[in-house]
């Protein structure tokens, strides 16, 4: 998986935009070229279509004939619509879109989950937009490429045909149809910046609304109504102007559009009207020309469209690029299956071709060896640290505001990149932590936990098989959960609202720790989790938990825990300043005692 995960970052970072959209179709280049082929077969119908409308204008004027070809033309039309909605429409064009759309979001959610790339420092929108409107973007342009392609094949192969019936109309065609192209260009350059003022104005009246509606008090006060309403007014004026600006020139770009086709039936019809007679160019030329005019036309009007979509799609997998973690545009970086450059060596404590260690090896001993990681973009981290987390121990990580506790412990987990050292399994060195790291060998609730806007009993099981409910009883009683669910209405039925809105501080940490144990870890990885619950709630639950067969890695300044740890480590701007137990550390550290005295260390009583 992290093989394939990094072959994949490759691929959609580091090359230009057409070899990512290779690459994005990676798994379904089948159907893809399939929906093409059939595009280009459907194309082919409405040139022989033009060919048989030749055909047949010539039979009517030569009193032939054309029940045949008009058989032939409704055969072939009929097949092309119920090939087009039938199969392609209907069938390929959703499972290309959705199946590139669903294999991009399992990449972009993988590596999210994985804390790696751009999701450990986006914001939630910033990333939601990623997984969102740039996946939906990068779809829809891959199931919208064949089309454009099929039509861009007509196109050539209709120039080719008009051209050996009469190269001089064809040719005065395209010079029409290249003059409407540069003048349509013109026009929606122009439309685009009026659209964009249009927008710019739109915001500064939504803005001063927001505002006035904010400060209604402020604006009474000051008796200033009429000044504010006036303000709004003038705003409101701007914004019609940009808009009638344009709706104007989008008109313009539709009606010289619209009249493309028209226009050139009109410059066929001036320069064949005397040869008509002459029989140099029939009527069967004609109706040629008029029918392939359209497609003409219509593939005028797709220039600028394909051209935005090129746009929206490159921006789109840059950002996807960025999110799996490769920076955009690095055209130089390294290539899945043929590297440009050589590839920097891995640590040396942590090499790439290390196998994992056994899936069914059970926990003995955990051992982190020399570890340094820092958060993206900043020199903040943890350096060179040495820990060993024996099974069935307690170990505790204290120390002051900003001294790198959760830093270590996301670092240990891989959740965020190390430069150097490595984490160890029962000896043997793990190459994927953030893979390896996970239930049922580790449980983590960090510092923060997040919960989902569904059930208690949903963001607890989270999709696990429980049909007895002896795993979420199990899981509530530990977590010391089990009184406030009996004084909920629905039970564990109850909503909790958009990341667990409707719950307590203490109750979200309890419902995320139980999340955590209904997963059975045996290594449990605790960040300062018990901050929002009072001395009472807090002493049972670390009693339960240290009372169960599992390996405790926590956070906490608490006094009683402290005391109840087999380790404790002092940390201390990123270093480990100290290890021991907590009555050996306060002997030899006078700066442990004096944080220990500090307003985080209340006298509570905990687990002993």
């Amino acid at each position: 998986m992290t093989d394939t995960g990094t072959r994949a970052r490759g691929d959609i970072g580091s090359r230009g935009t057409f070899g990512r959209l290779g690459a994005v179709l990676r798994g379904s280049a089948g159907a893809y070229w399939t929906l093409t082929g059939l595009w280009v077969l459907l194309r082919a119908g409405t040139l022989a279509v033009g060919l048989l409308f030749q055909r047949l204008f010539d039979e009517i004027g030569a009193g032939g004939g054309v029940w045949p070809l008009i058989a032939w033309v409704a055969a072939i039309e009929g097949a092309r619509m119920c090939l087009q909605f039938g199969v392609m429409i209907n069938r390929l064009e959703p499972h290309v879109q959705y199946a590139t759309t669903a294999r991009l979001r399992r990449r972009l959610l993988g590596s999210a989950l994985r804390g790696r790339g751009a999701a450990a420092r986006t914001a939630p929108g910033e990333s939601l937009r990623v997984v969102g409107e740039d996946v939906d973007e990068t779809g829809f342009f891959v199931a919208w490429a064949p089309t454009n392609l099929a039509h861009w094949l007509f196109v050539v192969a209709a120039v080719t045909v008009m051209m050996r019936i009469d190269a001089l109309v064809t040719t005065a065609l395209l010079v029409l149809l290249v003059l409407i192209t540069l003048v349509t260009a013109g026009v929606h350059g122009r439309f685009l910046r009026h659209r964009r003022a249009t927008r710019a104005a739109s915001a500064e009246v939504a803005g001063a609304l927001r505002e006035a509606f904010g400060a209604v008090k402020a604006v009474q006060a000051a008796g200033a109504e009429d000044h504010v309403a006036a303000h709004i007014a003038r705003l409101n004026t701007a914004r019609a102007g940009a808009a009638v600006r344009e709706e104007l020139f989008a008109g313009v770009q539709r009606t010289v559009i619209g009249n493309a086709a028209p226009l050139g039936i009109g410059v066929v019809l001036l320069l064949t009207a005397g040869r008509a007679h002459e029989g140099t160019f029939s009527v069967g030329d004609l109706a040629l020309f008029t029918f392939y005019l359209q497609i003409l036309a219509e593939a005028l009007a797709s220039i600028g469209i394909l051209s935005v979509r090129l746009q929206r799609v490159s921006v789109a997998l840059d950002r996807i690029g960025a999110f799996l973690g490769r920076p955009s545009g690095t055209a130089s970086s390294v290539s899945a299956e043929k590297p440009e450059r050589k590839p920097e060596p891995e640590p040396p404590s942590a090499p790439a071709t290390v196998p994992a260690p056994r899936q069914d090896s059970g926990l003995r001993e955990l051992t982190v060896r020399g570890l340094t990681a820092r958060h993206p973009g900043t020199e903040h981290g943890v350096e060179d640290v040495d820990l060993t987390f024996v099974r069935g121990s307690v170990t505790v990580v204290t120390g002051g505001v900003g001294a790198g506790k959760s830093t270590l412990i996301q670092a240990v987990l891989g959740l965020l990149p190390h430069e150097r050292g490595a984490v160890l399994w029962n000896g043997e060195p793990i190459a994927d932590p953030a893979s390896f790291l996970v239930p049922p060998r580790c449980g983590y609730t960090p510092q923060d936990p997040r919960l989902f806007s569904g059930t208690l009993r949903e963001n607890i099981l989270l999709g696990l098989p429980d049909e007895d409910g002896t795993v979420l009883e199990e899981a509530v009683h530990t977590a010391v959960l089990a009184p406030d669910v009996a004084a909920m209405r629905d039970g564990v039925d109850t909503v909790v609202g958009p990341r667990g809105l409707r719950l307590s501080g203490g109750q979200l940490q309890r419902t995320a720790i139980a999340r955590m144990l209904a997963r059975r870890p045996e290594l449990l990885v605790l960040d300062d989790v018990s901050s929002a619950l009072d001395p009472t709630t807090e002493h049972l639950l670390w009693s339960r938990l240290l009372d169960s067969p599992v390996t405790v890695l926590a956070v906490s300044h608490r006094p009683a825990l402290l005391r109840a740890a087999a380790q404790v480590i002092v940390l201390g701007d990123g270093r480990v300043e100290a290890t021991g137990t907590w009555d050996e550390i306060l002997a030899a550290s006078p700066e442990t005692r004096r944080l220990a005295t500090g307003p985080d260390h209340r006298d509570d009583t905990g687990p002993a």
